[in-house]
């Protein structure tokens, strides 16, 4: 037998003896080292073979289940169905402390229902390849971009947001109407199913209404037709919809949590 140092140099490499060493290691082992096998069929053989019959007078004799066994008892109960005595309450906190930046999130989203209602308005019921159904396509192509940025830099944020809130399955909610179910229905020129996506806002939007009221935090119900509510709204909306900076060129500035 060759030793095995025969194969390398002393940096570990093959040496130039290696295929000669290796041609006789070869050579020294027993013909038939490769072709043993245990007795029996081969792979193929096996597999061709075809599965026993069941016997005619076969019957299945199942293991009878336990008859004596003793109910649970209530400890047994509380235990399996035990739920944690604080509950929804840290929700509860982590809201109340939060909410007003919660409740901006909502402002935003009123912002793209504002615009893709306009937007589609302009081109409901409009003839395919006209002036007004171009318009709206190509709007279409710019805003889901901006709807779907949105949501994404609010789980950058508000890392582990689902689990801390109650107002983000409302807020998710709302932003599943504008992102899809609004655009659809404009699609379609579907005047029964618009009609129905307005609805189920206005069931979101009284929602986080009442939960924000349960927690004492304020609604801000904006009257539009007041110059400088129009303002202040006019201006989370023109945030919304200005593209965040990716090039690198402006001065990274600083922002508030609530505006994403």
């Amino acid at each position: 037998m060759v030793p095995p140092a025969a194969f390398f140099s002393h940096h570990g490499r093959l040496t130039r003896r290696a295929p000669a060493a290796l041609a006789s290691v070869l050579l020294a082992l027993p013909l038939g080292a490769c072709d043993q096998q245990s007795s029996g069929p081969s792979v193929r053989e096996a597999l061709e073979q075809k599965a026993p019959d069941t016997p005619p007078d076969y019957k299945a004799t199942p293991k009878p289940r336990p008859q004596d066994l003793p109910p649970p008892t209530d400890a047994e109960f509380a235990a399996w169905n035990r739920k944690d005595p604080e509950g929804e309450k840290h929700l509860y906190k982590w809201d109340k402390a939060n909410g007003q930046r919660m409740l901006e999130y909502w402002e935003q989203l009123q912002c793209f229902r504002e615009a893709v209602v306009a937007e589609g308005t302009k081109a409901f019921g409009a003839e395919p390849g006209s002036p007004a159904e171009e318009q709206w396509y190509q709007y279409k192509r710019a805003y889901v971009v901006f709807v779907d940025g949105w949501q994404k830099r609010l789980f950058a944020e508000e890392p582990r947001i689902l689990e801390k809130s109650k107002f983000i399955g409302n807020i998710l909610e709302a932003h599943e109407h504008v992102m899809h179910n609004y655009p659809k229905a404009f699609n379609d020129g579907d005047k029964t199913e618009l009609e129905k996506v307005d609805a189920q806002w206005t069931i979101v939007e009284q929602k986080v209404k009442k939960y924000a009221k349960s927690l004492g935090i304020e609604w801000v119900e904006r009257d539009l037709t007041d110059p400088k509510q129009a303002e202040a709204h006019k201006k989370v909306c023109d945030f919304v919809f200005t593209p965040p900076d990716r090039s690198g060129k402006e001065k990274k500035r600083t922002k508030k949590k609530g505006s994403i």
